[in-house]
């Protein structure tokens, strides 16, 4: 008698079985980069994927661009959004190993600079790429405690002034010896600067020369400056994030083990102030640009009213700043507060002070230390 294939005996029973539910045996392939032999479509020895003929057609190419945008796409707009609303979540699944959902810090922290400076760029917004003379803004001695370190500030201020007279002085120089020569100088000493049009020719005197060069040299080295700092802030804007993850690792180093963790939430963090920067630019500054109205300095002004009136100013500037610097920590300190809760549990207190503390020292740091050093390298580095 034949034995029907779902049946199959065993030595004291018989047993009933489905054919679908027999597993296939496991395929086993060698991985072609590294030799080692595995299970499954990826090698668990160095990641690479098992190779298919199939993958060398234009129909796959073109595929994996398309499945290449759509999750990536996907994966950063999950992410900031999260990061947004969910203050401390992003940086807590990543501190527990899971990554594969959200997008990598870094790549999250180099898509969102590029919307960033290509946005504010676009506003006219220009708080976050510094003018020539902003290094006379938001020194260590502002803050009332800290007048102790004016000396200091002032020694850096007084470098980086001479540092731009300087620079000025050798452009001017230079078009001295390139601009005036004695053969284009008339017998009184002085110069016509001619064009094709005769109404637009201008005489320089000799007493007028110095004056003249170093007017020019002043319009160049502003020029020059404003398209170097343009690219040095998009570029350098990145080295404010080790000095923000040193601080937060000394005021949770019992929390936290690594340094890269710190590290981890301070991108996390720059990612929500530079969204939140460029939405703030938008309301602000298109009704001026769009329509010449001042619609947008409304969305602040019920903080101003409370926080800046006459009789609330003086203790609002010692706990939180001027204005432009409160704007920011009405931001920051909601999204910290959230995030220290989430990620180390702590007091509520605790927490509430940790977080102004922190708004505070990074408003410093991005508006004190950071634009100082733009506008030192930039000029060091102008030719």
């Amino acid at each position: 008698m034949k034995i029907p294939e779902t049946v199959i005996f065993t030595k004291n029973c018989l047993m009933e079985y489905k054919v679908s539910d027999v597993k296939p045996a496991v395929q086993i392939h060698t991985c072609r980069n590294c030799k080692h032999q595995f299970a499954g479509k990826i090698c668990n020895q160095c990641g690479e994927k098992v190779f298919e003929e199939k993958q060398l057609t234009a129909k796959h190419f073109f595929h994996q661009v398309i499945d290449f945008f759509y999750h990536w796409e996907s994966k950063v707009l999950k992410t900031i959004k999260l990061n947004t609303f969910k203050p401390g979540f992003i940086t807590k699944q990543n501190l527990n190993g899971i990554r594969v959902p959200y997008a990598k810090p870094v790549q999250l922290y180099l898509v969102m600079s590029i919307i960033f400076f290509l946005g504010v760029t676009k506003i006219g917004s220009k708080d976050y790429i510094p003018t020539m003379f902003d290094y006379q803004y938001y020194s260590l001695s502002d803050y009332g405690f800290l007048k102790w370190a004016k000396p200091a500030d002032e020694a850096i201020e007084s470098r980086i002034f001479k540092m731009i007279n300087d620079k000025q002085s050798e452009i001017a120089d230079g078009l001295s010896k390139t601009s005036t020569p004695n053969s284009k100088l008339d017998t009184a000493g002085g110069l016509w600067l001619k064009s094709r049009l005769v109404t637009d020719s201008l005489y320089i005197t000799k007493a007028q020369m110095p004056v003249y060069i170093n007017n020019t040299a002043g319009k160049i080295l502003n020029l020059k400056f404003s398209s170097s700092i343009a690219t040095y802030g998009k570029s350098l804007i990145f080295l404010i994030l080790p000095f923000m993850a040193a601080f937060i690792f000394l005021l949770f180093f019992k929390k936290i083990k690594y340094y890269g963790s710190a590290l981890t939430l301070s991108v996390h963090f720059m990612v929500y102030n530079m969204l939140v920067y460029l939405v703030t630019s938008a309301i602000f500054y298109l009704p001026i640009k769009w329509f010449h109205s001042n619609a947008g300095s409304y969305f602040m002004a019920p903080f101003e009213w409370i926080f800046y009136n006459k009789i609330t100013e003086p203790v609002s500037s010692f706990v939180f700043g001027q204005s432009f610097e409160f704007m920011h920590l009405v931001f920051w300190m909601p999204w910290f507060f959230i995030a220290f809760k989430r990620l180390f549990n702590t007091v509520w207190w605790k927490n509430l002070l940790i977080s102004w503390l922190c708004s505070r020292v990074f408003f410093y740091l991005i508006f004190g230390v950071l634009k100082k050093a733009l506008i030192t390298f930039t000029i060091w580095s102008m030719h």
